[in-house]
């Protein structure tokens, strides 16, 4: 089989990125690409490249805890209040 091969333009449409956003991607060699003559491809199997492993990312319970201890600063108002503190313990049981 051959493989699959996208114009910049297209991949753009499909990740909801600018085509600036994924020339860049190429540019910088984070996102494989072929040229030929003047038009670039990217091949299909190149997107799964685009994902990074989680260890790569920021620890995401660290963000977790950081967004619950902002979100407990917060002054609450109004008639939900209660109700909205009885979820955070409800979550905080879990």
């Amino acid at each position: 089989m051959s493989e699959i091969f996208y114009p910049p333009a297209e991949l753009a449409r499909m990740l909801k990125v600018s085509e600036r956003t994924i020339r860049r991607w190429i540019q910088k060699g984070d996102l494989p690409a072929l040229r030929y003559g003047r038009q670039l491809r990217i091949p299909a199997s190149a997107l799964e490249k685009l994902g990074r492993p989680a260890a790569e990312i920021s620890n995401k319970s660290d963000w977790l805890a950081k967004c619950r201890a902002a979100r407990a600063m917060m002054p609450l108002r109004g008639d939900s209040a209660k109700i909205l503190q009885q979820i955070r313990l409800d979550r905080a049981d879990r």
